[in-house]
């Protein structure tokens, strides 16, 4: 079967058309794929890697949160230390023999205001989780690898409880003796606890740089999937509007032909 060569002519115009029709849509979107049929197998690769984006973004939001929650522990850790070396100068003061009893009591009242102020830290909250009851906290990154393990701080224990405890007094130099190692003691847990959670904040800092280079990475490779190639689509557009003029000018100058050839026959 013979195909006329103005319906050849015409498909052609027809391809270059939708061929210059796909590459200005190209770069007008800026995306190389514009239907599935573009690049099916660039797509399902695009398609992973933009719920893989999704999750990293879950998983900042998650830690965070975390950082807060730890930076918040910090902050009122610092503020319990300062408690403490006041009711250590108090202690110390109180031992004065040279001081009556309703001087030494000034010291009490001081120091009992003091025992509010840290129970009021110990049982402070963020977003409703207790900063300080020892639990640990399950960071989840990825599906990958198993969800970062952050340590709890406890503020009841024996050593600290004591410092809370109605025995621990000021009113007599031998109870602020006895007073002055309670809290040396609770200091020094609160020493260690500042320091293991300047390490959970060094960990958290790490794990969220690694986070942001495999995103960054992974936004990459998407994007050199997805994302036109502006130059290469211009040169597309260019050659797909000259070939459509040629096709064009093709079937124009067969009509004029067959037009001359009727014209002769009549």
């Amino acid at each position: 079967m013979q195909v006329d060569s103005n319906t050849q002519f015409i498909n052609q115009l027809n391809w270059h058309s939708n061929q210059s029709t796909q590459a200005l849509g190209r770069l007008a979107s800026g995306s190389h794929i514009l239907a599935p049929q573009d690049d099916a197998a660039g797509l399902a690769v695009a398609t992973r890697m933009r719920a893989q984006l999704s999750q990293y973004d879950t998983a900042k939001s998650n830690l965070t949160n975390t950082v807060s929650f730890t930076q918040t522990q910090s902050g009122f850790l610092e503020g319990a230390q300062e408690v403490f070396n006041r009711m250590g100068a108090l202690a110390i003061r109180a031992q004065d023999a040279t001081l009556n009893d309703e001087q030494r009591a000034f010291y009490q009242g001081e120091f009992q205001a003091l025992k509010e102020t840290f129970n009021d830290i110990r049982t402070t909250q963020f977003n409703g989780k207790e900063l300080f009851d020892g639990k640990e906290l399950s960071l989840s990154i990825s599906a990958k690898q198993n969800p970062i393990k952050v340590s709890g701080i406890d503020l009841f224990t024996p050593e600290i409880n004591n410092i809370t405890a109605g025995t621990t007094r000021l009113e007599t130099p031998e109870a602020a003796q006895s007073a002055l190692k309670t809290i040396t003691a609770a200091a020094e847990k609160i020493n260690q606890d500042r320091s293991l959670v300047g390490s959970t904040l060094a960990e958290l800092e790490s794990v969220n740089a690694g986070l942001e280079n495999e995103y960054m990475n992974t936004q990459a490779t998407l994007n050199r999937i997805t994302n036109s190639n502006i130059a290469e689509e211009v040169l597309n557009l260019s050659r797909e509007a000259a070939l459509t003029k040629i096709n064009i000018f093709s079937v124009n100058h067969g009509n004029e032909s067959k037009s001359r050839i009727v014209n002769l026959l009549v």
